[in-house]
Formats: structure tokens, sequence, C-alpha cells
């Protein structure tokens, strides 16, 4: 009997010690789920969360959501006391989901527990810089930098307290905006703020610098060229161009690039190619800002060939359809001649000639287009490309953010040359090569 109580009671003992492991095995290997995570802090390119420590952790996972939707480790914490994290090096308006979990280490292995519910946290939106002008009686024109956000918040007053203002909402795709109809002499404030949608919610960044404008009573050529910095015209030939059957044309998706980009540039036209189906592509040219030019009527004529009457019809066919006359010629080929002069004069239409040339009627290659006009551009010089190619609207989508990101203002032939010659507008009857040289004898 004696021998069976050392039995049972040894069997006792090896059963407490098991099931002590077993529960010391479990303790090792559990780890408590985390509560809420919250952000603690952040900035234009920085944010910071926290969370409440688990008691007996080797440390934490810190997790962010990637651009395919997937959690993926942003950071491990080897230390158990640390609760929380900064996110750096971000973009100005960058929304990020992220999430936490604790870890231990048993027996050289990792455990990780529970992660925490997502939580989306967020840098805040960039400061923005607002450029206001009054280029045309009693309008005023705003234009900005694109910045990461999902809009704008656009505020206009009399008063520089921002005092009965008014405010405007643009969707995130604009950069300019444009007030009609206020008194000329009156001067008016302004200043915007970007602005991203998290959970339903505007999240502000910093108002921008305010701008004092006063408006304007007449046209005023180049208002918002700064002409200490580097500036280039961009020009197009041989259109308006037809849409094709989806109602897409070169024309128009050359428009939407500038609109995007608060760039302008000057179109010469053959007016034989004005139709029903283009002509409203001329209205939007002038809407934005964009100069109209004269190519002759059809284009058949080059040099002494040319008529009068090639550039009076031309004249005309324009001004019917939009309204206002071309103010601007280009030769075709770029063969001058007295008679073009003479009637160039006559109709107060100074003549651009170029100083660049993509050649994209030869290669039809966007890349190469974009290529040469980036190599061979030069302050106060002029681009020649054709509106009338697909390959030469593709090509502009590239060109323009990178002339813009260079550094150049992109506007008309004749605000460049206008701005580049002290505010002395381009002569009738001459031909400009760039800004600086007048050759007549092309």
């Amino acid at each position: 009997m004696k021998q069976i109580r050392i039995i049972t009671v040894a069997l006792i003992l090896a059963i407490i010690v098991s099931a002590v492991s077993a529960i010391t095995v479990i303790n090792g290997k559990t780890v408590d789920a985390i509560g809420d995570v919250e952000m603690k802090d952040n900035s234009t390119d920085s944010v910071s969360i926290e969370w409440e420590a688990l008691d007996d952790v080797d440390g934490y996972k810190v997790y962010a959501e990637d651009k395919d939707g997937n959690f993926t480790l942003a950071q491990k914490i080897t230390d158990g006391e640390t609760c929380s994290y900064k996110f750096e090096e971000l973009e100005a308006g960058t929304q990020l989901k992220v999430k936490v979990a604790g870890y231990k280490v048993f027996n050289k292995k990792e455990y990780d527990g529970e992660e925490s519910a997502p939580i989306c946290v967020y840098t805040t939106p960039e400061k923005m810089v607002l450029k206001a002008y009054s280029g045309d009686k009693g309008v005023l024109k705003f234009k900005w930098t694109e910045k990461k956000a999902q809009g704008y918040e656009l505020e206009y007053s009399k008063n520089e307290n921002f005092e009965k203002k008014k405010t405007e909402d643009l969707k995130n795709d604009k950069i300019s905006y444009k007030v009609k109809k206020l008194n000329p002499g009156d001067n008016y404030y302004s200043r915007i703020r970007s602005y991203i949608i998290v959970d339903s919610n505007k999240i502000y960044g910093e108002w921008s610098e305010s701008c004092k404008t006063e408006i304007k009573d007449a046209a005023v050529l180049g208002a918002d060229i700064d002409p200490n910095k580097p500036i280039v015209a961009l020009s197009f030939d041989d259109g308006p161009s037809y849409p094709d059957g989806n109602g897409n044309s070169a024309t128009n998706d050359i428009l939407n690039v500038l609109e995007k980009y608060g760039a302008r540039a000057t179109f010469f036209m053959c007016g034989s190619r004005i139709a029903s189906s283009n002509k409203n592509y001329l209205k939007r040219e002038l809407e934005l800002g964009c100069e109209i030019g004269n190519h002759t009527y059809d284009h058949s004529n080059y040099g002494k060939k040319v008529t009068a009457t090639d550039i009076s019809k031309s004249t005309k066919a324009i001004k019917n359809a939009c309204g206002q006359a071309p103010t601007i010629f280009r030769c075709p080929g770029g063969m001058m001649s007295n008679t073009i002069q003479k009637e160039c004069e006559k109709e107060g239409m100074p003549i651009a000639y170029w100083s660049v040339d993509t050649e994209d009627w030869k290669s039809k290659d966007p890349k190469k287009i974009c290529n040469t006009a980036t190599k061979y551009v030069y302050d106060g010089s002029i681009i020649l490309m054709h509106d009338i190619y697909p390959t030469t609207a593709e090509a502009v989508k590239k060109l323009v953010p990178k002339l813009i990101k260079e550094g150049y203002q992109i506007v008309t032939v004749s605000e460049m040359l206008a701005v580049k010659n002290g505010g002395k507008a381009p002569k009738a009857g001459q031909q400009y090569i760039d800004y600086k040289t007048i050759n007549n004898n092309t």
C-alpha cells in the first residue's frame, strides 16, 4: 500500500508539473490584443500614432496599408515600453491606414497578438501659393500650382480681413478660376487652401498668403507673367482638328492639358478648317486665355504665292466663328513676302516664326516631340507644333508639366514678346523668330 501511495503522489506531481509547464507554454505564446490606436500628431510630412501598453510583451509591430490594399510591416519595435511610432518623409495630404500588434518571443520563436482595428491617419495638406491678377476689364483671375488634394477653397473679398467674403469650393482638377463683371478700380483680397477628405470630413491645409489685386478697366497683356522668370511660347499650326467618332480631337486634348496646368498657347489656324463640329474649340481657346492666329485660309499657297485674300478670308472665317479676329499671323512654311507683310500691317497682326521646331508632323512620335522641345527650349523661345495630330496631343501631355517643372511660364506668343520686351507689344507686320530676333526675309 505504501508503494502504491508513493506512485500515486509521483503521478500527481508529474501531472502538476506538466500542467504548470503547459500553462507556461501557453502564457509564453499568448499575446493580448491591442486596444485603440490613435493619431497623436501630424504635419505636412509626418504623422504619429500611439497605443496603450500591453503587459508582458517583447515589442510591437506597426503595419501600413500599401497601394494594393495589403497591410505590410512598416516598423518592428523591439521593446515593450515604446507605445508610439512616427511615420516620416511622407507627402503632404497623404492618407494612410495603419494597425498595430504586440508580440512575444518564446523558445526563439515570435508569437504575434491580434492586430488592432485599422485607423486612418493623414498628413496635412501643403500650404499653397496663389497668384491673383486682373488681365481683362472687370475680371479677376486666380492661378495656383496643383497640389495633392481632393479640392480647394478659394476666398476673395474687398476687405483684407475677409469680411463679407465670397467662397468657392473647387475641384482638385482645377488650377485656375475667374470672376467676371467686377467694378474696375476696386481692390480685392484673395487666398486659397487645399483640403483632403477623411471619413467624410474636410481636412484643410494652411491658408496661402493673401493677394491684393486692383480690377483693371482694360486688357493688360501678360498681367500674370513674372518677367524675372523663364518664359516660353507654345504655338500650334494647321488646326483646328476635327473630332473623331468618339468626340475626341487633338485640339481639344491640347486644350485640356493647358487648362489643367494653367498654361496658354497660340493657335495658328486655317479658316477653311473651321466647321460646325470644331468651331467651339475657338471659343474655348479664348476662354482659357489662348491666342488665335491666322495661318491663311487653306494653306495652299506659300511665300510669294500667298495673297492678301488668303489672309483676309481666313480672318473673316475666324471672326465669324468666335466673334474675335486673329491677333497674330504665321506664314505657311514660314516663308515671308511683301504681300504678307503689308496685309498683316493692315490687319494689325505681328508675324511669328519659330525658334524650336519639333518636327511633330514628321516623326509623329510623342516621346521624340517632347524630347526635341525640351532639348532646344530657352527663355523667350517659340516652339512649333501642329494641333491636328493625336501624337502631338500626347506629347503635350508630357511636355507642359515638364516645362513647368523646369521653371518655365507657358504663355502665348504675343504675351511672351511683350513681357520679354519690357511691356512693349510686338509690331504689326514684323516677323519674330524669338523674343529678340526680327527677320522679315525667311
